[in-house]
């Protein structure tokens, strides 16, 4: 995605704050573009030392991991690490599907280190913009840690489940229903993962119909983006910062649609030019489909 043009129409300061909770190496490449207006603040307790600096175009990161309450809690470690969670797999669930029994068997346990987010803001002095938060099963005790953070926040990227594949674990409608109290809304789900059902006869992905899929849903990526009206009223308090961000933050996720509507709900807060400036830079970014047209043609010329 070419956003310079983008960036160019957007005050010089602005500064988008990225909070990921969960960050697993870094930051999503959907951000790759904005990384001048970023301050990304990761936690990943894998990390020995809290270490970066807070501001544009830098980044901090937390060695800790964050819930509901501060104190300690105990991680599950399984055999395929990304599986590992504060929440004990059910062994009845996995068991059901695919390769997901040997994945999820818990290998060790260890106790970790629990901050709150709301504590780390309200003391490092931070106010997250978006939230990602994907902690295995964990996501509602994270955002209910961080009720006084979500204020600030435009866009939320949660991993939610379909089906309690860990003990005692909230499902999409408990988070959905947390968000919604919060002030946001359901935008998209993105990445829906399945689980192929084990059988004795090695059936995995066959059908009668193009585009469907064997296998149960068992977890997505959902978008929350907050109210409009709210976006507004926010924006009405910083001279219109608050809007320009989430506009940003559309366009990453690909929502030009929508950050197209903020212009033109937010304009007397931007203003005229500025907003003529921004919405015709964002007409101009390629579609996707014509993306990948070019990359096969680049590839074929390579």
């Amino acid at each position: 995605m070419q956003v310079s043009s983008l960036i160019e129409a957007l005050p010089a300061d602005l500064t988008l704050t990225l909070v990921d909770v969960g960050s697993a190496g870094g930051t999503h490449s959907r951000w790759d573009d904005f990384r001048p207006l970023l301050s990304n603040i990761l936690f990943d307790p894998r990390e020995a030392a809290a270490t970066g600096s807070f501001g544009r175009g830098a980044t901090r990161v937390y060695p800790v991991a964050l819930g509901e309450a501060a104190g300690e809690a105990e991680l599950f470690l399984t055999e395929m690490v990304n599986m590992s969670s504060f929440l004990e797999p059910d062994p009845e669930q996995f068991g059901r599907y695919r390769k997901k029994s040997g994945d999820s068997a818990v290998t060790a346990s260890e106790m970790v280190k629990i901050e709150r987010l709301d504590d780390l803001a309200k003391r490092d002095g931070f106010k997250p913009d978006v939230l990602k938060v994907d902690t295995q099963g964990s996501e509602l005790l994270v955002l209910k840690g961080a009720r006084s953070a979500l204020q600030s926040v435009i866009l939320a990227e949660i991993e939610v489940s379909f089906f309690a594949r860990y003990k005692g674990q909230p499902l999409f409608a408990d988070i959905e229903a947390f968000m919604n109290a919060q002030g946001f809304e359901l935008i998209d789900l993105l990445k829906l993962k399945r689980y192929r059902a084990d059988n004795s006869f090695g059936i995995r992905n066959a059908g009668l119909r193009e585009g469907e899929r064997s296998g149960r849903l068992a977890y997505a990526d959902a978008i929350f983006f907050r109210r409009e009206a709210l976006v507004l009223e926010i924006g009405k308090s910083d001279g219109g910062q608050s809007v320009l961000r989430a506009v940003v933050a559309l366009v990453a996720y690909g929502k030009a649609d929508l950050a197209a509507r903020l212009l033109d709900v937010g304009r007397d807060m931007i203003g005229q030019a500025r907003a003529v400036a921004i919405g015709e830079a964002i007409r101009s970014l390629p579609s996707p489909r014509r993306k990948r047209l070019i990359s096969r043609l680049l590839g074929k010329v390579g």
